[in-house]
């Protein structure tokens, strides 16, 4: 990962915060200009989700699985549980794995096979998921950092937020995107959101800037929920008709004022009803 753009923002991450990540190895081979061009010509994720009714069905989120080891075993347990409720599909928010290791990533992939989850299963890159050389086993095995898939009525965008940012040819690719026709549901999907609702931290974009700019489109096109982690808790929070739901509960270190490890079931009901519902696993 990069480090936090501290001059980018009038509310600047204090620079006490910038050197712990630095000494913690927070090191990337990668940036995001990068990685979207190298995105811009990979096929996305293979999507065989299958909806009977597209306007009543129910699909999983949860970030912050930090895989490491080759220890699947809460992924698994995410799987058995989304299966059991019958979710359609799972989104993962990014920091899928801990350091970047292309073996944990063959890890991610080998369970979603194991577990009957091909062609449901949707990734979102995180910081930790570029760690060291993480984009190119990344690539290899989950596919690009941005791209765009539909499920029943609803049309999802991934992004690439690793970095702490888009930067502007992912945000002029975006803003392309929104501009398309508006199905009866529209979600977006980052590890970085651009808020955390109801907590001051610096857990969230950091270009104060460019969050509130984004905030803004995301309302302006109507977008109905912004998915997002690296927060590793739960709160959910709507502005300007948007609804910011933070689902950091597949691992790692645990935050207030959910500790448990958990997904959130996203329930669509009667076309654009939308609740969330948290799923605790072991």
């Amino acid at each position: 990962c990069r480090l936090p753009r501290v001059g980018a923002s009038k509310n600047k991450t204090p620079f006490v915060i910038v050197i712990l990540i630095g000494l913690l190895g927070c090191v990337s081979k990668s940036v995001f200009d990068q990685r979207f061009r190298e995105s811009n010509a990979l096929a996305p994720p293979p999507n065989s989700v299958s909806i009977a009714d597209s306007e009543n069905y129910t699909f999983a989120v949860v970030g912050d699985l930090h895989i490491s080891k080759q220890d699947t075993t809460r992924l698994q347990a995410i799987f058995a549980a989304a299966q059991a409720e019958g979710d359609s599909f799972i989104v993962f928010l990014g920091d899928i794995v801990d350091q970047g290791d292309p073996l944990d990533v063959q890890a991610f992939r080998t369970a979603i096979t194991n577990a009957g989850w091909d062609g449901k299963a949707f990734p979102v890159i995180g910081n930790h998921d570029i760690f060291n050389d993480g984009w190119t086993s990344y690539k290899q095995l989950n596919g690009p950092s941005h791209y765009t898939f539909n499920v029943g009525n609803a049309k999802f965008i991934a992004l690439d937020s690793a970095d702490g940012t888009l930067g502007s040819e992912q945000g002029d690719w975006l803003k392309a995107e929104l501009d398309k026709p508006k199905p009866e549901l529209l979600f977006m999907a980052t590890h970085y959101l651009p808020v955390v609702p109801g907590v001051r931290t610096y857990l969230k974009l950091s270009d104060d800037a460019e969050a509130l700019k984004l905030m803004n489109l995301a309302s302006k096109k109507g977008v109905n929920a912004w998915f997002g982690a690296h927060y590793h808790s739960y709160l959910v929070g709507s502005t300007e008709g948007v609804t910011y739901v933070v689902a950091g509960g597949g691992g790692g270190r645990r935050m207030d004022p959910v500790r448990d490890y958990f997904f959130v079931q996203v329930r669509v009901a009667s076309g654009t009803s939308l609740n969330y519902f948290l799923r605790t696993v072991p």
